[in-house]
């Protein structure tokens, strides 16, 4: 019997939504010490996990809310990224961000440009007498490493053909995962290492190009 598949985009949010690291300008800006850099190094090493990196850096800032969202609204934003929002209209497909990142930073992002926000699987962050708190709801007892496994959020969308578009270290459970890759900068050197297929992009305009001539569509028959 011939049966419908759907597809669905999951897509990293600093420095491929991004134009650059939002999460990183914030620490560098905001951190009272270099410590922060140390357990970047040791989070890259291996050495601790992401969500140990990200509760010692975040628990060391010194910023009030306001200042914060105010800060990191300046940051640029690929304007493809509406391009393969209207892409991800058009054919139907399934769009969410899945991000290391925060979210009421990757909100604040999107509303400054005035952009619809899609889904989002992020950390959160909140703010109590003075001090920023990170939580983790999507941590994943079976990953060692994450602190947001984006990989899980693939059960979201079950029995979908999944495209990943990502840059980074922390773009690699998914990307091991994903059907179909879209990779730049670490992530892209990493699957170089192992390899793995993907797709090199350099920009979302890439991506949606790419997309694009290949016709890829939300649904595509396949038997069962």
């Amino acid at each position: 019997m011939r049966t419908l598949r759907k597809t669905a985009l999951l897509i990293d949010f600093d420095n491929t939504i991004t134009c650059g690291d939002v999460l990183g300008s914030v620490l560098e800006n905001f951190s009272p010490t270099d410590r922060w850099l140390e357990w970047e190094t040791a989070w890259r090493d291996n050495e601790i996990s992401t969500l140990e990196c990200l509760r010692l850096q975040i628990g060391e800032l010194r910023v009030d809310e306001r200042t914060l969202l105010e800060f990191v609204r300046r940051t640029p934003i690929d304007p493809d990224f509406v391009s393969l929002q209207n892409w991800a209209r058009a054919t139907g497909t399934a769009l969410a961000i899945a991000s290391d990142n925060f979210d009421v930073i990757v909100r604040a992002v999107l509303e400054r440009h005035a952009v619809a926000a899609p889904s989002i699987f992020a950390n959160v962050l909140t703010f109590e007498d003075g001090r920023l708190v990170p939580s983790f709801p999507h941590r994943s007892p079976s990953c060692a490493r994450c602190a947001n496994c984006k990989a899980t959020h693939f059960a979201r969308f079950a029995g979908a053909h999944i495209i990943y578009v990502g840059d980074g270290l922390s773009d690699i459970c998914p990307a091991m995962r994903a059907d179909q890759v879209f990779a730049k900068d670490d992530l892209a050197d990493y699957l170089a290492a192992q390899g793995r297929p993907f797709t090199a992009f350099r920009n979302l305009g890439d991506v949606v190009r790419s997309l694009s001539a290949s016709g890829q569509q939300r649904l595509r028959p396949v038997h069962s």
